[in-house]
């Protein structure tokens, strides 16, 4: 089988699809990754292979002008309509050619519903692991659907996308909104890229370790969070690991500091005693899948959303956008390093998590629901005489 799996240019939307794409692999299958050019290197560091769609579309380059990305608590979806224009004539363009059985996408990667819809393929909606709540995601859907419909009918699709055929479920039960619809539940695997480990990462440790990051997008507003976090905890007796996006834009680093660049997560987290982070569904399902108590400095979109969800569930605290300081992140670090009932609370949602099944099993309900879908009634995929592989990895646009 054929799976086509299709990302925005934004590191952070990959990683969460990635243990799949691993797991559709180990299968046989073949996979090719669809992306922005920008999205090369982290995708073959991945092990796949990229087909390039869009050009050079990139996340700040089409942001609207007029709105703010720091503090901004709304939902806007424009950013992501403009990169589907970009990307929609390429998406049609490569599925007509290397003809996929199945299609794997992201909750706001609106060109490859819509390739699917056109040529029959089944698709897959694969969420990063905390959704963006229902109503939330309708009424932003809402403000680009005239957008969207435009597009639909550039690339011949008459009406709207086709509903998926599963959607891919990797939020925490216990974390669940109320009344959302139910998907394909999947064990929240984390990947952040490869490393070479470094030496102190396992040594034994005489104070508490805290993480701090401001994810994989380098907004100027998420360096004043990393400030803000960093010199909170200057005086108190903790070691600070600083990563991410922004880590070089601190110019006075604490002694009680160390600015290791990127490192990822999933080996970082559990060596650590509290996450202290932006709010990203990667970065918070990694402090969940390790069982760390988290403290949230939310800076745009659905990360506020996201700080509400952790905060009720008990298992972090959140330092509103306005209000963000030393003083506000030295409180509330050392309440969270006190309160022995989060560290339980973070790790009960952990073995919920460990509980859920893996992408092995989760690949093999796909391959298995994909072959008995077919492409619009047709016979089972496996049957059909295809065109060879396209040149994947060629770095141009357009089929």
């Amino acid at each position: 089988m054929r799976v086509l799996v299709t990302v925005n240019p934004a590191p952070g939307h990959l990683f969460a699809l990635v243990p799949l794409a691993w797991a559709m692999h180990l299968r046989g299958h073949e996979v090719v990754v669809a992306a922005p050019r920008s999205m090369g290197q982290q995708i073959r560091r991945a092990g796949l292979s990229h087909a390039v769609v869009g050009g050079d579309a990139s996340f700040f380059e089409l942001w609207p002008a007029d709105l703010r990305l720091g503090g901004n608590d709304t939902l806007d979806l424009t950013v992501f309509a403009a990169i589907a224009e970009r990307t929609g004539p390429d998406v049609v363009g490569l599925a007509r050619a290397w003809r996929p059985d199945l299609i794997v996408t992201e909750p706001v990667e609106y060109a490859a519903p819509l390739a699917a819809t056109l040529l029959g393929i089944p698709w897959v909606l694969h969420h990063w692991g905390l959704p963006v709540p229902d109503g939330v995601h309708r009424a932003a859907l809402a403000a680009v659907a005239g957008r969207l419909a435009r597009l639909a009918g550039t690339l011949g699709v008459a009406g709207p996308a086709a509903a998926p055929l599963a959607t891919v479920d990797t939020c925490p039960p216990s974390l669940r909104a109320a009344g959302a619809a139910g998907g394909l539940p999947m064990r929240y695997v984390p990947y952040n890229s490869g490393c070479t480990l470094p030496e102190w990462l396992y040594a034994p440790r005489r104070r508490p370790r805290v993480c701090v990051s401001m994810g994989t997008v380098p907004i100027p507003e998420g360096v004043d969070g990393l400030t803000a976090a960093v010199e909170g905890m200057r005086d108190l007796d903790v070691e600070v690991v600083v990563s991410g996006a922004g880590v070089h834009g601190i110019d006075d680093l604490p002694a009680n500091a160390r600015r290791v660049g990127w490192l990822p997560h999933h080996l970082l987290l559990p060596t650590c005693d509290l996450f202290v982070h932006h709010g990203g569904s990667g970065s918070s399902m990694a402090a969940l899948g390790a069982g760390r108590p988290q403290l949230v400095l939310p800076q745009m979109c659905d990360q506020f959303s996201i700080a509400e969800r952790l905060t009720a569930a008990g298992v972090a605290r959140s330092v509103a956008f306005a209000d963000r300081s030393p003083a506000a992140v030295r409180a509330a670090v050392r309440a969270l390093l006190a309160d022995t009932a989060v560290t339980r609370r973070a790790g009960r949602v952990r073995d919920e998590i460990a509980a859920l099944p893996a992408p092995p099993d989760v690949a093999a309900t796909l391959a298995g629901l994909a072959g008995a879908a077919g492409p619009a009634g047709a016979p089972g995929l496996t049957d059909r005489a295809r065109p060879g592989m396209v040149d994947a990895c060629a770095g141009t646009s357009g089929y």
